[in-house]
């Protein structure tokens, strides 16, 4: 079993990690934040994981590397909920009313919010008249919201505007 406390890069943004051999590592979106994991690769390999930086993991996160090899991340695409927001107080509420059931919230560049399936939230999406497709695709951590972590570091509170 290969042991790994570390991320060695991304394959992504790297462009020097060509030339080796690559074995791949594939996660479920929610296995992404898990602290320790062990899994076996798609070749077979058996690797040990342990997250010491404590960031979730990226799509093509190096988990270990040698002069022949490396393993990377590979996350798997999941059936999403895609909520296309028509301006901000559309995605203030919807994003508070996902929040109130405790789902992790991923916001893509185009203001797109991403969430894993869920059939009651998606018939309440339909029924209020909010514009959601549903679509696979990997959810990647671009911005990530989780409404259930308390925190006193924030100095600031959101109220909406009377009568909006």
């Amino acid at each position: 079993m290969i042991v790994s406390n570390g991320i060695a890069g991304n394959i992504r943004t790297d462009d020097a990690l060509k030339e080796k051999s690559t074995d791949r590592v594939e996660l479920e979106w929610f296995d992404t934040e898990k602290r320790i994991l062990r899994v076996r690769t798609v070749g077979g390999q058996e690797i040990g994981f342990r997250n010491l930086r404590g960031a979730p993991l990226q799509d093509g996160d190096i988990l270990f590397e040698d002069e022949q090899r490396r393993i990377v991340v590979s996350i798997l695409p999941c059936l999403c909920l895609i909520f296309h927001p028509r301006d901000y107080i559309e995605m203030a509420r919807i994003c508070f009313e996902i929040g109130n059931r405790h789902l992790p919230i991923y916001i893509n560049e185009t203001a797109e919010v991403i969430l894993a399936y869920e059939s009651p939230l998606h018939q309440l999406l339909i029924n209020g008249d909010y514009r959601v497709t549903v679509d696979t695709r990997v959810i990647l951590q671009t911005h990530t919201l989780k409404m259930h972590e308390w925190s006193t570091k924030t100095k600031f509170n959101i109220t909406l505007a009377k009568g909006e």
